[in-house]
């Protein structure tokens, strides 16, 4: 009876396993990309750049990690169009998240394919030093910043977390939605918010001039003489 247990639980897997990988990728998660302040700070303006989100196999990743990003998003790039990635452009005067909501039709089609990997590649320069960009190059392009790899959860009851990235001078970071959006360059500076004071005004003459101080958080407001 164990026997027939087990090859029946077996059976019963095997039939799940096989229905994800006939219709794609069964995971379901959002992603969101954030530009951020830093760009400004990094390149001294809001540059135009252009965010691909693509699925890939491993052998793909591989691919993608020794092909120069240039290349990738040079016009008419066999590589990108083989691909098909859903693609976000930003520029000065479209700073806010863009967002890859489970439910799209971009993501169905992108999952449909049953990636093992999520694959982010932004089109900013590198910045620091050249001769140091060359050898890193040289010795492994996929340490490249500006691009984010991501396995897939495939487990039955893994869960899928919500990604969020944030696009810096220094690459694409994974954060957290608080932070991500207290960087957008739309959020307000933190010294620019409006404070609220709490005043205490004494008139020195009847009908005079009214003067009138702030009065410091916890202490208590002076009597009116």
């Amino acid at each position: 009876m164990k026997a027939i247990l087990l090859l029946t639980a077996a059976a019963v897997l095997g039939g799940v396993s096989g229905c994800s990988s006939s219709e794609g990728t069964s995971a379901s998660f959002d992603v969101s990309i954030y530009p951020s302040k830093d760009l400004a700070r990094t390149y001294g303006y809001y540059p135009s750049f252009e965010v691909d989100i693509l699925g890939a196999g491993q052998e793909d990743v591989l691919k993608l990690s020794k092909y120069s990003q240039e290349r990738y998003f040079e016009s008419e790039s066999p590589l990108r169009k083989y691909f098909g990635p859903v693609t976000y452009r930003f520029s000065d005067n479209s700073l806010r998240k863009k967002k890859l909501s489970s439910g799209s039709p971009e993501y169905q089609k992108l999952m449909g394919r049953s990636p093992e990997y999520l694959v982010v590649l932004v089109n900013l320069p590198l910045t620091g030093d050249p001769q140091k960009k060359d050898t890193d190059k040289k010795d492994d392009a996929s340490l490249d910043p500006r691009k984010f790899v991501y396995k897939i959860p495939t487990g039955f009851f893994d869960d899928s977390p919500d990604l969020h990235l944030k696009i810096a001078g220094t690459g694409i970071i994974r954060t957290t939605r608080e932070d991500a959006e207290e960087d957008l360059p739309e959020a307000p500076e933190t010294e620019k918010q409006p404070k609220s004071v709490e005043l205490r005004c004494v008139s020195q003459n009847k009908g005079g001039k009214l003067d009138c101080r702030e009065i410091p958080p916890g202490s208590e407001p002076p009597e009116n003489h």
